[in-house]
């Protein structure tokens, strides 16, 4: 069978840029350096009437327990971001295996950085910079966007560019350390639960809006902890929103949902002035 069809164009094709260096980190007794990588998901462009386009952008950071990470893992489902018009960039950072906090935060603040000073090449709206991820991915992600212009976690290159993000949205974070019961993460941070220090953090008003989803149903990061982030963000006045999802377990299937997505979208769409 001979057939000639007519489609309309209504998607753009979504393209990954994997292994794309942001920084050189010292390694193993500062005698070698480790490569931190991220990959970027976005619509292609189509140079001869598009190449100017820049993209809001969502930053990714996986979870695993603080001890493994694998920047795209998560990707296909976030490909539901990409087709609504953002890009997605999985970033590497240091585990537990290989450094101590901070220099995980450090780590994804020098890739905020990067991508600021190669918007252009990357074709990404710097001023329209999201940050989400999942369980310690989520705790990072808090993190970043409590820390804003913060200049003692900014260390590497392009430091004359900001590591503020223009939102944040944590998926089930742990916010304190000690009522967890996960191999290898007492090593994190012993000075955080951050939450109980919100009120203090020198630029507490430049804090972005924030989004905390969390499974009822989570018996590896209880959703107190993210109830605690909230009430933590209300009574300093940051806005902030806080999805229970009945029932859901860690990582669970529910938060990969078109109604869930349709929130979290619509959370972005709104605070990083995105019209669609």
């Amino acid at each position: 069978m001979k057939k000639k069809i007519s489609v309309d164009i209504k998607d753009k094709v979504v393209l990954l840029a994997d292994k794309i260096c942001y920084w050189q980190r010292q390694d193993w007794c500062e005698g070698r350096y480790r490569q931190l990588n991220f990959s970027l998901m976005k619509p292609r462009c189509h140079y001869e009437y598009d190449e100017d386009e820049k993209y809001p952008l969502i930053l990714w950071i996986t979870g695993g327990s603080f001890i493994e990470e694998d920047i795209n893992i998560w990707m296909p489902e976030l490909v539901y971001y990409v087709k609504k018009g953002y890009a997605v960039a999985g970033v590497d950072y240091s585990v537990n295996a290989r450094t101590r906090f901070p220099m995980q935060l450090e780590d994804i603040k020098a890739c905020i950085r990067y991508i600021r000073a190669h918007a252009d090449q990357l074709h990404i709206d710097p001023n329209r910079i999201a940050i989400m991820g999942e369980s310690a991915g989520g705790y990072f992600s808090a993190l970043a966007g409590l820390t804003g212009n913060t200049k003692q976690y900014d260390k590497g290159d392009f430091l004359e560019y900001s590591s503020a993000v223009n939102a944040a949205v944590p998926w089930y974070p742990p916010c304190h350390m000690s009522d967890l019961d996960v191999t290898g993460v007492g090593d994190i941070a012993v000075d955080v639960p951050f939450y109980q220090n919100l009120e203090e953090l020198p630029d507490k008003a430049t804090t972005p809006p924030f989004l905390i989803l969390h499974g009822t149903g989570d018996t590896l990061v209880s959703y107190h902890q993210g109830e605690m982030l909230y009430e933590a963000l209300q009574k300093a006045g940051v806005e902030s929103e806080l999805i229970l999802i009945e029932g859901a377990n860690h990582a669970d299937h529910h938060f990969v949902q078109e109604e869930v997505k349709e929130m979290i979208l619509n959370f972005l769409d709104r605070t990083l002035h995105v019209d669609r």
